[in-house]
């Protein structure tokens, strides 16, 4: 199985968003409040990437399988909405599309990257755990229904 990360193309965000939502479905219903992955439009990842960030792609013999969003902010890169594909989970590729994100900010001369990720899902935190990145903020959502943490990795450029 040979899995390809690539940057995303303007015209390939509906690719992006397409396995997005499809990654993200199984927590319609199931988180409060709901997550945003699935009220976001196609305009709402180029606006928010178009501002010094991207999206990437992964895809298994040419089928798109995961994708992920990024935003360079002042002195870190923020990997957001990590998507992979329920029968594609468990092979690396979320792993391979972080670190991909890593590697293109180490060019980019920088060497922290920072996410959330929501407590109610202890799965991904300890995922993210796994690739050395470390709790640095604990956030409430409104009416303390969930909270997320901010985590962070730093590496060397």
């Amino acid at each position: 199985m040979e899995t390809l990360i690539k940057q995303a193309s303007l015209e390939e965000i509906q690719i992006v968003h397409d396995v997005m939502g499809k990654a993200f479905e199984e927590y319609r219903g199931m988180l409060t409040p709901p997550s945003g992955a699935l009220s976001e439009t196609i305009n709402d990842i180029v606006k928010k990437i178009s501002n010094n960030g991207g999206a990437i792609i992964a895809q298994v013999e040419g089928i798109p399988v995961g994708s992920a969003q990024y935003l360079f902010q002042d002195n870190y890169v923020y990997i957001g909405r990590v998507s992979v594909l329920p029968s594609h989970r468990g092979l690396g590729i979320g792993k391979m599309m972080v670190r991909y994100i890593e590697t293109h900010a180490r060019n980019e001369g920088v060497n922290e990257s920072r996410l959330e990720v929501r407590l109610s899902i202890p799965s991904n935190v300890a995922f993210y755990k796994k690739l050395n990145y470390e709790i640095i903020e604990k956030h409430a959502y409104p009416a303390e229904t969930d909270y997320w943490y901010v985590m962070k990795n730093s590496f060397v450029c």
